[in-house]
């Protein structure tokens, strides 16, 4: 009973998987102490959602005893840390580390002494409790060296990080933090001085965000949004002080009073000075001549910069003229013409500007400080008479070879895009464009039509600007099949053809369609400024923009009839082996009965006619253990019969295996270990085929947004590994050769499904034939920055006719083995999310699938 519900948790897992809306970047940021207000900025950054509305994934992690946080940075296991000016010490030293933010204005390590203590000369022959010596020189050397006092002069005690050495007497001075350790001395009643290095300019600084070189030179993007964000952070933090306290001492510190927290909060920013200093700026005057004393002081007589040390962002200036900056302040609010009806690229719906543009144009109001008042459009030609009537200065996006809207004049081109093929699901995928000759394509608008028939004057396309009226003639076979832009295509059949539409081809992929802004021809100086905008925002921003509606936005759609269907299955079976199992057990006891009751009546059989009792005894024994037999197998052929009108196949394979083992372990048999493993491995294959097709579809619209590079050796290694087990159990060698010391930089996980995809593939096709050497070749080789991976096997070949079908969706020859959508989906992966492509040659007994795709995926 235990396992079952066990096996019913499990196969509910396979169905419960959230549907995310959003990727977002993972960050780590390594914190240089517990949690306190110390790091308010960072953690007010993160609860507020400033970080999330950066698209990061933001994780602070506690300061652990024995960690070096400038190592955790440099080798990845934090992106950012928190730590003081050691950071500016190893980076003389050559590590790669760049500093991107300074919070920390004043020395926060300060030194409490006892109240007789009032210099660092009152400080010979006394004990300090520090963490070290090398710290202690850090923090301390310039302001003693400022009265003359040296290292060999006082006696360093290990810090225990608490007041009570002090409190009791057993050192004289102790490091501490400002914001912290005088709270508690305060609390206990204790008189202390405090020795302030801030009090004679001289000190190092606290609070020092750094990150390392890779970060900046790989994810720049990221580094501008976390320093902005944490910023933001800090800000808030410092206006809305008690919240943030709650918050600390609610969900990171409870064991901090509040009251703590409110000193700390107060100390925390006098040490920031927000009204003397920007939050976070950094002070390159200081930091020379901080790098000059630690050059002295470590001997370092290597030439170093500060310019490799402090991070600069690689966001560009728009460098706007006097004329133009008098535009924007008599021009604040811009009126903007959006296209119509041509979501996710540009829509307003409910008051609310929202697409793909509508994020260029946020950028834009942040770089330009413009404030942008939506026109919609009503349709085409309401949308031109806009513009011909001067309703707005502005068309959010337009062709730059535009000829339509002869009032506008476009600006550089920041997006493009080509066609994509939508029809019903039996259709092939199209991959020759004459295929489509005679066919009728439908299009929503006349530029569409116009721009299509420029390159593909063979295709009959017509114009229907209703989406239902296009997807009705297209499942009617009156069209072929819809093409739209490849953005909206994913929408469209999302809205309209959902489990009956389907992406099968692509037009224009070699001339993209270019967008720019549209600009109106007497607006000269707006013109200028949306160029210069255009101009800084980075081409990643507006990919990573692109990609995000076209993948994350959309709630994938999830059929849980299957789900329902299983689960309800499994209680039905559940129930008939709870009655079956009563069953069986009354069944016994009446058996059991019956022998006792004939027993007895033996018992009083005259000794005279024991040989003859002895005899029928052994008749009725042997009559009674057939009955017992046969209406076991009775119950069991009943059950049986009941489960298979109740589900299919697999599950009564499942309820068999089951049933055997309870029969058994109620009739005393042991069930071996081996016999288990077998009836459970026959389960777990008929709970995989169940869940098959879902996988497929799960994989294909939750891929990976995130390129990794990789050697292709340590790739396909990977992918032999997942499938050596199955091809040694079936006598196939995996040979990989070619050139697979290369790098890539691609998407990991789908491409290594795509490869296991075919490899299964070829090892079904060997266990259909019987030779002597069976052996599955990997050759991977490079043609101009392609890579091409072809895997080749000799098990007797594709039919031609199959091979026409074998990428269509619900094509198998595996019978009910197979989902018929491995080859579909792999095809789906390469060609859409990968730019590459993927072919099958079958000749005599010998196939070869390959694979071409870039060698960066990003290019």
């Amino acid at each position: 009973m235990h396992k079952f519900l066990l096996l019913l948790l499990f196969c509910f897992s396979l169905f419960a998987h959230p549907v995310e809306e959003k990727k977002l970047d993972k960050v780590t940021l390594q914190l240089h102490w517990k949690y306190q207000f110390e790091f308010a900025g960072f953690i007010a950054a993160k609860e507020k959602g400033f970080y999330k509305e950066a698209g990061l994934d933001v994780t602070l992690k506690e300061y652990e005893n024995g960690m070096n946080i400038i190592d955790d940075v440099c080798s990845a296991k934090a992106d950012f840390g928190i730590y003081n000016s050691s950071t500016l010490v190893e980076y003389l030293k050559g590590k790669p580390i760049v500093l991107v933010n300074s919070f920390f204005k004043r020395a926060a390590l300060v030194l409490i002494t006892k109240p007789t203590i009032h210099s660092p000369k009152d400080l010979r022959g006394k004990k300090i409790m520090a963490t070290s010596l090398e710290d202690f020189q850090l923090n301390f050397k310039p302001y003693f060296d400022a009265y003359n006092v040296h290292a060999n002069e006082f006696k360093l005690v290990p810090e225990t990080f608490r007041v009570k050495e002090f409190v009791e007497g057993k050192v004289d001075a102790m490091t501490a933090f400002i914001s912290d350790q005088p709270y508690r001395l305060d609390k206990l009643g204790v008189n202390y001085n405090i020795l302030d290095p801030s009090s004679e300019n001289l000190f190092v600084l606290q609070e020092e965000l750094f990150t390392s070189r890779r970060e900046v030179r790989e994810h720049s993007d990221r580094v501008d949004a976390f320093r902005e964000a944490s910023i933001k952070g800090w800000k808030y933090a410092l206006e809305h002080k008690e919240e943030l306290i709650k918050i600390i001492h609610k969900k990171y510190n409870k064991e901090m009073p509040l009251d703590a927290l409110r000193y700390e909060a107060n100390a925390i920013e006098r040490l920031i000075l927000p009204s003397a200093y920007e939050i976070g700026s950094i002070d390159r005057n200081f930091l020379r001549k901080q790098m000059q004393f630690f050059q002295k002081e470590y001997k370092d007589t290597k030439e170093k910069s500060l310019e490799g040390f402090i991070y600069e962002s690689k966001k560009a200036d728009l460098h706007l003229t006097q004329e133009e900056k008098k535009y924007i302040k008599e021009h604040q609010n811009i009126k903007l013409c959006i296209n119509y009806d041509l979501y996710p690229i540009d829509r307003y719906k409910n008051g609310e500007y929202s697409g793909i543009i509508a994020d260029v144009f946020k950028i834009i109001s942040q770089e330009t400080s413009l404030q942008f008042t939506i026109v919609p459009a009503t349709s085409e030609e309401n949308l031109m008479q806009n513009l011909k009537e001067k309703k707005c200065k502005l068309l959010s996006l337009v062709a730059v070879n535009n000829r339509t809207f002869t009032t506008i004049q476009p600006t550089k081109p920041f997006v493009a895009t080509h066609f994509a093929i939508v029809s019903k699901l039996n259709k092939s995928f199209v991959n020759d464009r004459e295929d489509l000759t005679g066919k009728v394509l439908l299009v929503q608008k006349d530029s569409f039509k116009s721009y299509l028939e420029h390159f593909y004057p063979n295709l009959t396309i017509k114009v229907i600007d209703n989406k239902n009226k296009m997807v009705q003639k297209v499942l009617f076979n009156e069209a072929y099949g819809i093409v739209t832009l490849d953005e909206q295509a994913d929408y469209f059949i999302d809205k309209y053809g959902y489990g009956k539409l389907k992406i099968n081809g692509f037009l224009a992929r070699e001339n993209p369609i270019k967008g720019g802004i549209g600009v109106q021809k007497d607006e000269p100086i707006l013109y200028n400024i949306m160029q210069k905008a255009l101009s800084v925002i980075p081409k990643s921003s507006i990919e990573h923009i692109v990609n995000t509606w076209k993948i994350n936005r959309y709630k994938t759609k999830i059929d849980y009839s299957l789900l329902m269907k299983v689960l309800i299955g499994f209680i039905i079976i559940f129930f008939i082996m709870m009655y079956y199992q009563r069953k069986l057990k009354n069944f016994n006891k009446e058996l059991e009965r019956q022998v006792n009751e004939k027993t007895k009546e033996l018992r009083e059989i005259n000794e005279s006619l024991e040989a003859t009792v002895e005899e029928k005894v052994e008749e009725l024994i042997q009559k009674d253990e057939i009955l017992t037999a046969q209406s076991k197998q009775a119950v069991m052929g009943e059950m049986l019969s009941m489960i298979a009108h109740q589900w299919r196949q697999p599950l009564n394979t499942i309820t068999l295996q089951i049933s055997n083992i309870q029969l058994k372990e109620m009739m005393g048999q042991e069930v071996s270990k081996e016999e288990l493993l077998d009836i459970l491995n026959e389960i777990s294959n008929s709970v995989v085929y169940l869940s098959n097709t879902i996988d497929d579809f799960k994989t294909y619209f939750q891929p990976d947004k995130k390129t990794t590079q990789i050697h292709m050796n340590e790739l396909l290694e990977k992918v032999v590994h997942f499938i050596e087990p199955r091809a040694k159990r079936d006598n196939i060698t995996i040979t990989l050769t070619g050139e697979k010391n290369i790098e890539v930089r691609v998407y990991v996980n789908e491409l290594i499904q795509v490869l296991l995809n075919i490899l299964n593939n070829s090892i079904d096709a060997y266990e259909t034939m019987q030779a002597s050497h069976k052996e599955i070749v990997i050759f991977v080789e490079v043609r101009d920055n392609r890579v091409l991976i072809n895997i080749t096997d000799h098990a007797g070949g594709i039919p031609k006719d199959n091979i026409k079908k074998i990428f269509e969706p619900y094509f198998s020859t595996k019978g009910k083995n197979g989902t018929g959508l491995g080859l579909y989906m792999s095809k789906m992966i390469i060609e859409k999310q990968f730019n590459g492509l993927i072919h099958i040659v079958s000749q005599n007994d010998e196939t070869t699938f390959t694979i071409d795709i870039p060698r960066d995926v990003r290019s």
